[in-house]
């Protein structure tokens, strides 16, 4: 009887010890397959149809490389390729602006640009109607040939990524001193004295505002609201400009 029972006792353990091993090899998958899965989901990141890819000057928007150190693109028409991924990007990484403006209730005036004749608004690649920024003023010019009093603005912090990556070149800074900053373009605050055919009666009929009392000086902190756009001939790269200006507000 002893016997029976140990022998009943070593078939039971067998039996359970034999079904592990089915469980086990059921559920495991080749040392080989394990390596080649893990490497797979380790490795292969999900593809981005919007990545920037490093060294390109178009086709999509990442935060690499950062704004405005792109290479410079020699495209220079409003409506090419690359002004048209730039002005996407910068539409963007404006949003500041955009929630500043809408903030604060600042009017926007859009019917300024119809003071821009048609040869040189297609000279702009516009990217928002309207913004707002801050910052401070190191550049001014009063007033041009076209009647536009024009100024500069290095951006405070929250507005940094608004710039276009002509606003960074060589060219740029041997033009507007002061570093890489906005343009920004008052239209017709001074006579038209230009003979071009993009300026010739384009302030004819004016009556936005007379910006003359409030135009800011060197070294000031203004607020300054107006058309966000980059103008791609300009320069290499493009520059970023509110033009028109609808309002500037000086700041303490």
């Amino acid at each position: 009887m002893k016997n029976i029972n140990r022998y009943a006792v070593l078939a039971i353990v067998l039996l359970l010890t034999s079904s592990l091993v089915v469980a086990i090899l059921t559920n495991s998958i080749p040392l080989s397959q394990a390596k080649k899965s893990v490497g797979h989901s380790t490795t292969t990141k999900a593809s981005n149809p919007a990545g920037f890819a490093p060294g390109s000057t178009g086709g999509g928007f990442a935060e690499e490389p950062p704004i405005g150190t792109e290479p410079l693109t020699p495209a220079t028409a409003n409506n090419s390729a690359a002004a048209l991924a730039i002005a996407q990007r910068l539409s963007i990484t404006s949003v500041n602006g955009s929630k500043t403006q809408a903030k604060l209730g600042i009017p926007c005036l859009p019917e300024l640009s119809r003071f821009i004749l048609p040869p040189k608004e297609a000279r702009f690649t516009v990217i928002k109607q309207c913004v707002t920024v801050t910052g401070t003023v190191v550049w001014t010019h009063y007033f041009n040939n076209d009647g536009d009093a024009n100024f500069n603005v290095v951006l405070d912090p929250p507005y940094k990524n608004m710039l276009g990556p002509g606003s960074y070149s060589k060219v740029f800074a041997s033009k507007y001193p002061g570093g890489p900053a906005i343009h920004a373009e008052t239209v017709c605050q001074g006579p038209v004295t230009s003979t071009s055919k993009e300026n010739v009666g384009a302030c004819n009929g004016y009556n936005g505002q007379d910006f003359r009392s409030i135009l800011p000086k060197i070294g000031q902190h203004v607020m300054v609201t107006g058309r966000y756009l980059i103008e791609m001939p300009e320069m290499p790269g493009g520059i970023t400009e509110l033009h028109p200006v609808y309002g500037i507000k000086i700041l303490p």
